[in-house]
């Protein structure tokens, strides 16, 4: 089935990002170090992009999940050069980390646009919830990987990722005076929604309390599953997780549902398939016209120009 054609609506700002690992294998498994490397990747894709901002993330050991919004004054393709520089650094250094070589990612990332508040807050509450909703752990606090869920919660700006060397620590005499010179962390920045940027200290105090509930009924709705099924025993402390098979893959069903067009209301929806309709319309025309002659024709606001392998009076 041929991808949709990549397309930034103008005006919006907002959108859900999906990836997941190649083969679906474990190969984030949430250890020490890979938390603090994808952590240093993520910091590093933020700093060099800023007009690009994480509202909430949460990587689990096959994929990961991020909410990002774009400045007012960006172009929407800045998502895309930040997945492209966050994606190549995980790689290299996760491939590194495991020992492993080739894609670490199964395919481009699914970017859904997120159209209004409402479903904002779904979303944030669906992220957050990943180690829940793939039965991993029973409250998402325990989850050890990298996630926005307590940040997001407490109002703080930045959440932090820690790994001490133990191994280069013994190796250089197991000095406890010197366990700081053994010990990395990296900050990765969270910015609340533009949305509540317009809200009372109160309002805003409410929605991060919103988001909170929201994940723990996930949380009493996915304990209520596993006791209709009769699994009455505790999962997994989230601990066990570090030293699981990187290169293992989840064990039972998997269904997965095709990313929506959008996260917004039904009208809203609607809406905008027939604005990417009429996008696709435009883009193909002009496609057409640039890979015949070369002439840059008028692209829609938001889309990337087409490949071609040879253009017609180009060199």
């Amino acid at each position: 089935m041929a991808r949709r054609i990549r397309w930034f609506a103008p005006g919006v700002r907002v959108y859900e990002v999906v990836v997941k690992c190649s083969g679906d294998e474990m190969l984030m498994r949430p250890d020490s170090l890979a938390v603090l490397l994808i952590a240093t990747a993520l910091a590093d894709a933020c700093g060099r992009r800023r007009k690009v901002r994480l509202v909430a993330f949460c990587f689990v050991s096959n994929q990961f999940h991020l909410i990002v919004r774009i400045d007012d004054d960006a172009d929407g393709r800045r998502i895309s050069e930040f997945m492209k520089a966050l994606d190549e650094q995980v790689a290299m250094k996760l491939n590194e980390h495991r020992g492993r070589h080739g894609h670490f990612f199964a395919d481009r990332p699914s970017m859904t646009p997120i159209l209004d508040e409402a479903h904002l807050m779904e979303r944030m509450v669906y992220v957050h919830a990943q180690p829940v909703h793939h039965g991993l752990v029973d409250r998402v606090e325990e989850w050890p990987g990298l996630s926005s869920y307590r940040a997001v919660c407490d109002g703080a700006s930045e959440v932090e990722a820690t790994h001490f060397d133990e191994a280069a620590w013994r190796a250089a005499g197991e000095d406890r005076r010197e366990l700081a010179t053994f010990t990395r962390r990296v900050s990765v920045p969270v910015t609340m929604p533009a949305a509540w940027e317009t809200l009372s200290a109160s309002g805003v105090q409410a929605a991060r309390r919103a988001v909170e509930s929201g994940v723990r009924e996930r949380e009493r709705e996915k304990a209520i599953e596993r006791r209709a099924r009769g699994e009455h025993r505790r999962l997994p402390k989230g601990s066990s997780y570090r030293k699981i098979d990187p290169f293992s893959r989840p064990t039972g069903s998997s269904t997965r549902k095709p990313a929506p067009w959008a996260h917004a209301s039904a009208e809203a929806q609607r809406q905008y398939r027939a604005a990417y309709a009429l996008m696709l319309a435009q883009y193909r025309v002009a496609s057409e016209a640039f890979r015949a002659t070369g002439v840059m024709g008028a692209f829609p606001e938001g889309t990337w120009l087409p490949w071609v392998r040879e253009v017609p009076g180009l060199c």
